[in-house]
Order: structure tokens, then C-alpha cells, then sequence
């Protein structure tokens, strides 16, 4: 057996022992992705400027964007494009990021996008990023940008070995309170929406007062949002999706989208 042989065994046995144990680690998420309207009304309603203040700290968010720019220094400065499996395997190998993709087939099924594990002492001697390929290419893309956040958050921040980053479908409005799951949206927000198109989509005045906000989306910049979700990863929700997937990748794409006018008005990133 080879060494790379062993490697990747090594690798396998640590995400079955993972998706093991996704059941129990995501009794929350599991319960709103089976009722996913729920999530969507919160999301929809929510000030995000507000729920940001209390969980980002803005030095750290800049430093985890100046590490993100190392490897992809248009970030926030052009437009992403979702990459291919082979694309994102040679991402990984360069960071020596143990990359495993496949379609998860676990009673989570859809639920589950992927995941994030720092070292495995004993087991792994470097990271290990999971995406659910059962999912449609444009989410796979992003949830490899979420995951790798949280490689980037640790590497800022010095939190290493926090245990396994779930990213499950109704996680979104859950990241809101976790610092370390909002620092890795963000990212995802700031590929899908560089600086020059935010301002174009949220140019709609909105209510100020004596503090920024963030709330309801204008209708204009929603079909705006939903042509640019068309357009950048092919997703039409409603056309050939079920509607339960349907909901979540609508709920995901709020979410993303409500974010990033959130770090524009507040941080005019």
C-alpha cells in the first residue's frame, strides 16, 4: 500500500465517522430544513446590520479578507464564477487541504452541504473540507468558499482545532450569532457580490436614521438578486427544482445577498 493509498484511507474513515454523527450535531438545522418557509419569513424580516454589529469584529473580518486575497486577490473586486470539482481539488492540494467530495446519501440527505475539520491529531496532519456533490455545482462552489473561510478564520484568529464546522442548507439564520460561521458567509457573500455590483443592486436609498440598516429587500433589487443567481450559477428557483430545495437555495441566496448590503452599508466594504 502506498502512502498516498494510506492517506486517503485515513481520510475516508475520519468523514464516515463525521456524517455519523451530522444526525445528532444537527437536530436544530434538520427541523427548519424540513420546514424551510420558516427560515425564509425570519430572513426576510431581519435587520442584518444589527445582527452583524454583535457578532463581527471588524478587524478581524479585514484580516480574514486579506488572507482570502492571497488566493483569490479579485475578491470583492470582480465577479466569481463557480468552479469545477477539479478546479477546487487544485485550490485544496495547494493549501495541503485534504479535499473530499462525493454525494451524501444519509438520512440528513439535502440537508447536509459539507463540512470543515481542522488536524486530526494522530489522524490527518493537515485540514479536511467535505462538499455533498448531491447538491447543484453553484451551491457545491460556494460551500467550498464557506469552508474555506473557516480555514481562513483559523489561521487569523488562532482557533484551531474547534471541532467540525457543519454547514448545513437551514443553518443561515443560526451563522448570524456564531462568529466564526458569519466570517465564513461573508466571504461567500463578498464572491457573489464584488464591491462594483453591490452598489449597483443596492443603490435604492434606504431608511437610514441615526443608524444603518439593513432589512427587507427592495422588489427591485430581489428580481435583480434572483436574474443574478440565474445568471452566475444557473439556479431557477421553482423551474426544476423540488419545492423544498427550492425554498432553501431561495433562503440561501436572501441570505448571501441581505449580508452583503449589510457590509456595505456598515463597512463599505
Amino acid at each position: 500500500m502506498t502512502f498516498k493509498s494510506e492517506q486517503a484511507s485515513a481520510v475516508d474513515a475520519v468523514v464516515e465517522k463525521i456524517l455519523r454523527r451530522a444526525h445528532q450535531a444537527g437536530r436544530n438545522e434538520l427541523q427548519a430544513w424540513r420546514k424551510p418557509q420558516r427560515e425564509l419569513r425570519e430572513l426576510v424580516r431581519l435587520d442584518y446590520v444589527r445582527a452583524m454589529r454583535q457578532t463581527l469584529d471588524y478587524r478581524t473580518l479585514r484580516a480574514i479578507i486579506c488572507e482570502a486575497r492571497k488566493i483569490w486577490p479579485q475578491l470583492n473586486r470582480n465577479q466569481f464564477r463557480p468552479k469545477t470539482l477539479n478546479q477546487l481539488a487544485a485550490i485544496s492540494s495547494d493549501l495541503r487541504i485534504h479535499l473530499q467530495t462525493a454525494p451524501y446519501r444519509g438520512p440528513e440527505g439535502m440537508a447536509l452541504r459539507g463540512f470543515y475539520v481542522d488536524k486530526a491529531p494522530k489522524v490527518l496532519k493537515h485540514p479536511l473540507i467535505y462538499l455533498n456533490t448531491a447538491h447543484h455545482p453553484g451551491a457545491v462552489s460556494a460551500t467550498f468558499m464557506h469552508e474555506m473561510g473557516h480555514h481562513l478564520t483559523a489561521k487569523v484568529t488562532g482557533n484551531a482545532g474547534e471541532g467540525v464546522h457543519y454547514f448545513f442548507h437551514a443553518g443561515h439564520r443560526a451563522h448570524l450569532s456564531q462568529p466564526a460561521e458569519l466570517a465564513a458567509d461573508v466571504l461567500v457573500s463578498l464572491a457573489a457580490y464584488p464591491e462594483p455590483l453591490a452598489r449597483r443592486l443596492f443603490a435604492t436609498p434606504w431608511d437610514l436614521g441615526l443608524v444603518a440598516r439593513a432589512g427587507r429587500l427592495p422588489d427591485q433589487a430581489f428580481a435583480q438578486i434572483r436574474k443574478h443567481a440565474w445568471k452566475l450559477g444557473g439556479i431557477d428557483f421553482g423551474a426544476s427544482l423540488p419545492p423544498g430545495q427550492s425554498f432553501n437555495y431561495l433562503t440561501g441566496m436572501i441570505h448571501y445577498a441581505k449580508l452583503r448590503w449589510a457590509l456595505l452599508v456598515e463597512y463599505d466594504l
